[in-house]
């Protein structure tokens, strides 16, 4: 339909451009003749005044001497009026035919002009002068009736050139009125064909659009052609686009719905504005269970009645808040059904929905979060508590020293019975082991800054199992032995480190993997490099018990021990010497048995 269209315009616009150049060409070819017109009637006036002015001096020469006669100024200057027409005719453009009689009739009148000079010149009536007077009266008289001649010839021709081109000027008239006239008559029919190629195919279109509105997208526009079929087509892929996002948006709200129900944490749509802000327009399962509500009993309630009296007191200030487009965050405290009180952790803000504004909460249940806080301010309580018994054990070291040397002396010099003797060594055994619980946790309260220096980790490894296990390691094992199976990298880089401390570190986990053992086993140490991390790392097994499930994030607290003697600051001494280093531990049981204490330290490699 289109192409029609531009064709039919096409057509129409050249035909009256034609047209169009057509009356402009004629009415600028008819405005230069009526132009040569009018200057072919200038120069017949001209004429016409030449021939006057020729019969005005002839009349002038012919009353000479007589008492009409005209005085001698006005015959001069009527000669000179002669002259300036004669030569005016020359100045316009003629035909090489009519210059060359123009320049016959000046030459003729300058003659005719120098005969009446010299006539006027004499004096005398002479019969030359009377002859001379005749002659030139007579070719005045030759001379009136050339150019009266001349200019009766070019008024005859400018008379039929007149005729000729006011005919044109009708034919063109009549043209241009016939062109005005079926102009609009022409764009009516392009009009009328134009309107009704449109309006059907317009019609059909209509009719697809109110189907669609009314959610049939099932239907398809068919029997349309041309650019109405591009849009028929577009209107169909468009309502199978519709129908597939509608398909998808169906799928996306599911999907929605189902994590808005399924989240663990409690989300409530509220009510910002109307008469009733706060109010719980939707929720999902997790804020009705959270509470102990029905879903039905949580959608009666407002925000306000889940919260605890202290957290309610600013909820107006909140919403206000929030209505300014401000996301709020804080910790509130919640009621359940049965009037127990818990915390949670809220982010709300503000939700457009349509010309509609609702508030979106997310209440988290920080139960467990706050136990954590009170485990954690008892670990900082009983940091304190360290401190403090690290100033009671300087206090008590020296009065502990002199009643182990008092009792040392008693045991010594005094003579006891044996059984008081024995009294008197247990105490002192005791009094040392005090000492020592003393000496460990003076350590593990202030320890000794670490003196750096490169350090071979092999090395240290070996000079550890000298002293730790002496007694027990054994190439074969056998009752009561442990056997050490060493997996050394070839290669593994110095490390920047205290090797005295290194040494009490390996110390410990080389003790603790014997006293894993008491009946024998395989003790394991490895040592392998990660090129990528630039840390070394060192893993020390062995097949014992391993690590209760229950005890494995207490392993390096503070005085915790599951041996009968031990102090519990073992495991926390090493951490804090391998963390000093920037390393880290970590424990983990084996799959068959026994335990791996895994230990990373830093290279400073590039």
């Amino acid at each position: 339909m289109k192409k029609k269209i531009v064709i039919g315009i096409l057509s129409l616009t050249v035909v009256f451009l034609l047209s169009g150049l057509y009356i402009m060409f004629k009415i600028e070819r008819i405005s230069s003749q009526l132009h040569s017109l009018v200057v072919s009637h200038q120069v017949e006036v001209l004429r016409r005044n030449l021939s006057g002015k020729l019969k005005r001096v002839q009349l002038d020469f012919f009353l000479l001497n007589t008492k009409y006669a005209q005085k001698i100024n006005t015959m001069l200057n009527d000669m000179r009026d002669m002259q300036l027409y004669a030569d005016k005719c020359l100045t316009c453009h003629h035909s090489p035919d009519v210059v060359g009689k123009l320049i016959f009739i000046r030459s003729n009148i300058n003659e005719y002009k120098n005969g009446l000079n010299r006539v006027l010149a004499e004096k005398t009536d002479s019969s030359r002068l009377r002859a001379e007077k005749t002659r030139i009266y007579m070719e005045g008289q030759h001379l009136v009736a050339v150019v009266d001649k001349v200019a009766d010839l070019a008024s005859v021709r400018l008379a039929e050139r007149t005729r000729i081109t006011l005919g044109e000027v009708d034919r063109t008239k009549g043209l241009l009125f016939i062109l005005l006239a079926l102009g609009p008559f022409a764009a009516g029919i392009l009009t009328y064909i134009t309107i009704g190629g449109i309006t059907k195919p317009v019609r059909v279109l209509v009719d697809a659009a109110r189907k669609l509105k009314k959610s049939n997208l099932d239907y398809r526009v068919e029997g349309l052609d041309h650019e109405f079929g591009e849009v028929a087509d577009a209107l169909n892929e468009m309502s199978g686009s519709l129908r597939e996002n509608i398909h998808k948006l169906e799928k996306n709200e599911k999907r929605y719905r189902t994590l808005f129900e399924s989240a663990g944490d409690a989300i409530f749509i509220l009510e910002a504005e109307g008469e009733n802000p706060g109010r719980i327009i939707s929720a999902n399962i997790a804020a009705a269970e959270m509470h102990g509500y029905t879903m039905e009993e949580l959608l009666a309630l407002t925000i306000m009645d889940l919260d605890t009296p202290e957290s309610a007191v600013g909820a107006g200030e909140r919403i206000e808040k929030m209505l300014r487009g401000e996301w709020v965050k804080m910790e509130a405290g919640h009621r359940r059904k049965d009037g127990s009180v818990f915390f949670v952790d809220v982010s709300a803000g503000l939700l457009d929905l349509g010309d509609h504004k609702y508030i979106l909460a997310f209440d988290r249940d920080i139960t467990e979060r706050k136990q954590v806080d009170e485990r954690l301010q008892r670990a900082e309580q009983l940091k304190i508590c360290g401190e403090l018994a690290t100033g009671l054990a300087h206090e008590i070291k020296n009065p502990l020293a002199g009643i182990k040397a008092c009792m040392e002396v008693l045991a010594e010099e005094i003579p006891l019975p044996e059984e008081d003797k024995g009294v008197l060594l247990e105490v002192v055994d005791e009094i040392r082991r005090i000492e020592l619980l003393l000496k460990t946790l003076l350590n593990f309260a202030k320890p000794s800054m670490p003196q750096m220096v490169d350090v071979d980790i092999h090395d240290v490894l070996d000079t550890a199992m000298t002293f730790s296990l002496k007694d027990r390691s054994s190439p074969s094992g056998g009752p009561g032995k442990i056997r050490i199976v060493r997996d050394f990298a070839p290669y593994l880089p110095e490390v920047l480190a205290d090797p005295m401390h290194l040494q009490q570190v390996f110390l410990n986990l080389l003790l603790n993997a014997a006293d894993a053992m008491p009946e024998g086993g395989t003790l394991g140490i490895k040592t392998a490099y990660n090129q990528s991390l630039k840390v070394v790392q060192i893993d020390i097994a062995d097949t014992g018990k391993g690590i209760g499930e229950g005890n494995m994030y207490k392993v390096f607290h503070p005085f915790f021990t599951t041996k009968a003697k031990g102090t519990g600051l073992g495991l926390a001494i090493t951490k804090q010497l391998v963390e000093q280093h920037g390393g880290d531990i970590s424990a983990r049981n084996n799959e068959n048995c026994g335990a791996t204490f895994t230990i990373t330290l830093p290279t400073g490699l590039p």
